[in-house]
């Protein structure tokens, strides 16, 4: 009887959305540059690692471009680029074409340090004709592209607003919904919060 005890308790322990995070990442404070917190994650960040290399974007990640300390990178994990290297039959990150692996780089970094508690909170739109909602606020990236940013509470336990407060982003030009997984990840120059694994490279 107490075996089965046991295993009830350890099953009820597991079925919260608390422990469903999508990567696993912890928030924390690195002393580190942003370039070298990838590196220091490759389970996560060593296909974005290549990427920022074979773009030329080293600088920008070290701190040592025009935007010094105060970048914003949406991080993008190894099983985003993947996927859409699996969808695009691409084998190898260099056979992207430079341009084009640069500017998905830049549609995920802004020139700002943006911490969770600084998004403010918003509702995604209902209206199918309209991907931006009401609250948050839009964003400017590196690219050039604009993204609406907004931070909610999910339903938890049939509660409304209950769940963890998470960001949310929308691209205004392909009109994709994307959450981040991980908040308020600090290094010296820059702010990450780690996109979800379903998130696929392209979607902004």
């Amino acid at each position: 009887m107490f075996v089965v005890a046991a295993l009830l308790m350890l099953l009820s322990a597991g079925c919260t959305d608390y422990n469903l995070e999508d990567t696993g990442l912890a928030d924390g404070n690195h002393n580190t540059t942003m370039l070298e917190y990838f590196k220091g994650d490759p389970y996560n960040f060593d296909s974005l690692q290549v990427m920022i290399r074979h773009a030329g974007l080293e600088d920008i990640f070290e701190g040592k471009s025009q935007y010094g300390n105060n970048i914003t990178c949406f991080g993008i994990t190894n099983h985003s680029i993947r996927r859409y290297m699996l969808e695009n039959e691409i084998t190898s990150i260099q056979d992207m074409p430079v341009d084009e692996c640069r500017r998905m780089v830049l549609d995920c970094v802004t020139a700002q340090r943006i911490m969770l508690d600084d998004v403010p909170e918003g509702a995604p739109s209902t209206d199918l004709e309209t991907p931006i909602g009401t609250g948050g606020e839009t964003i400017t990236m590196l690219s050039g592209k604009r993204l609406w940013i907004y931070t909610y509470r999910d339903t938890y336990n049939d509660v409304p607003k209950a769940g963890p407060k998470r960001i949310y982003i929308v691209s205004e030009e392909t009109t994709k919904s994307s959450k981040v997984a991980s908040h308020n990840i600090t290094t010296n120059t820059g702010v990450v919060h780690s996109l979800v694994y379903d998130f696929t490279l392209g979607d902004f």
